[in-house]
């Protein structure tokens, strides 16, 4: 499988699955588990990645895996039907990027705290609390499961700026 990547003149548009909410996991089962090592899969191919949501390969569920050090292969982390449960520290400004919007990245306010519940891939319950870079990857994320996207939570005088970088 492949990352959806939408060309410039796609990036408003509401006619992309990026655009819609993904569906809760239910099912636990083989095919989820196959889905899962799917999205681990294509996020590994990618070596700048640190995160990589369901939808962005076309599985329109509610689940993303994050590893802000893939030299720890063993932390990744898989979550399943994520939900903030807060935000909180301080307001941080920061340049963000997407495969799925490749070559240019845009400056993005969030919070440097997160404290969030969700479900590992076969479904047992978990809270975690995040700060800092780990914090932005999880809110980008989650976002991706909700049908945002970054440059929808792009400060009001920020513009995309060209981002060239070797994905690969």
């Amino acid at each position: 499988m492949k990352v959806i990547t939408l060309p410039e003149t796609e990036y408003y548009s509401q006619e992309t699955a990026l655009r819609q909410p993904s569906f809760e996991v239910i099912d636990f089962g083989d095919i989820f588990q196959a889905e899962v090592d799917t999205l681990l899969e294509v996020f590994y191919s990618w070596k700048i990645a640190v995160g990589l949501a369901a939808p962005q390969i076309g599985i329109q569920k509610r689940f993303a895996v994050i590893n802000i050090d893939k030299t720890k292969p063993g932390e990744t982390l898989i979550i399943v039907n994520p939900e903030i449960q807060s935000e909180s520290g301080k307001k941080d400004k920061k340049l963000e990027s997407c495969l799925s919007l490749a070559n240019v990245r845009g400056e993005v306010e969030r919070r440097d705290k997160v404290h969030f519940s969700y479900q590992d891939r076969f479904g047992v319950k978990k809270q975690l609390g995040v700060s800092g870079f780990f914090a932005r990857v999880i809110l980008h994320e989650v976002d991706h499961l909700n049908g945002i996207l970054y440059i929808d939570r792009m400060l009001p005088h920020s513009k995309l700026q060209p981002l060239e970088i070797d994905w690969k």
